[in-house]
């Protein structure tokens, strides 16, 4: 889809500089790095028995979410053979059609489950393989109204939303696993260290397993004094994923995601990520075969 005109130029992830070495070098990449790319894209692929349930929240620390959720779905969407669905219930901009270039965004409300055509008629389509809609942040009824009927069309419905809204707390609360994305900095790393904390001393080791930690540094050097490495170790000693999403200024823009004008390196940590929270999804906790 095009990008809208009252849009600025998309800028891109990479700087020339780096994009010219990148595609001189493209044909000498080494055989890890090709056989990492195969590993990600096979893994994506993974058949679920039934619809599997993602929930994406920024834990009140104002980090971008939906901007993650949407690089997820277009990621998952891409590999699978099934649909995805991405629904809405931020209730803020930029919102997930707006990162997603669709100007009908849908109505989760408006979605008949009777059938999959009937679905379709409420949904926003973004590809052949990928829908997404909106729904009212703080409206739980809307989860067994609405997306439950919807998603058993759905190889992987993604729940993007605000923590502690009605709807998506709802969802979680049966979701198969959960991506919490945080901003990179030491306030934020101490809140999901505490929230992690309290699952493990609830007993509740099993959702810290299910759950992936993306520490994305959105305004490039938020918090200087943030050590990325020694937080994500400290992180995953509650069994949770750590995965740090490193500033990308075309995701910055606040603008449609293009996928062709993000970095490479974000390319690759996005499909990591949905892959992290896909195998929590399907096996309950890391999957230790997959390689990573």
């Amino acid at each position: 889809m095009n990008v809208r005109q009252t849009d600025p130029k998309p800028t891109t992830g990479d700087g020339w500089t780096r994009r010219m070495g990148r595609a001189v070098l493209r044909p000498f990449r080494p055989v890890d790095e090709v056989a990492r790319a195969i590993d990600l894209g096979v893994g994506l692929q993974r058949s679920t028995a039934t619809g599997r349930r993602i929930v994406v929240d920024d834990l009140g620390t104002g980090s971008d979410a939906t901007v993650v959720a949407a690089l997820m779905a277009r990621a998952l969407a891409h590999f699978r053979h099934d649909r995805v669905l991405a629904v809405d219930a931020t209730g803020r901009e930029p919102s997930l059609a707006t990162r997603l270039d669709v100007e009908e965004p849908g109505d989760l409300a408006k979605a008949d489950g009777t059938a999959f055509e009937t679905v379709c008629e409420g949904l926003g389509d973004v590809t052949d393989r990928l829908w997404t809609a909106r729904t009212d942040p703080a409206d739980p009824g809307a989860y067994a109204a609405g997306l439950l009927p919807v998603s058993r069309f759905f190889g992987v419905t993604i729940a993007v939303g605000e923590t502690g809204g009605g709807f998506l707390e709802t969802v979680a609360a049966g979701a198969h696993s959960r991506v919490r994305v945080v901003r990179a900095t030491r306030e934020a790393a101490l809140r999901v260290g505490r929230e992690l904390d309290v699952l493990t001393a609830q007993g509740r080791e099993d959702e810290a397993a299910r759950t992936v930690v993306v520490v994305f540094d959105q305004e490039r050097g938020e918090d200087r004094g943030l050590d990325v490495e020694r937080t994500a170790r400290i992180i995953a000693g509650s069994g949770a994923e750590v995965i740090a999403l490193p500033h990308d200024r075309h995701l910055a823009q606040g603008t449609a995601v293009l996928p062709r004008r993000i970095a490479e390196s974000t390319h690759r940590l996005v499909q990591t990520v949905a892959l992290a929270a896909l195998d929590r999804a399907i096996d309950g906790g890391p999957n230790t075969g997959s390689g990573r």
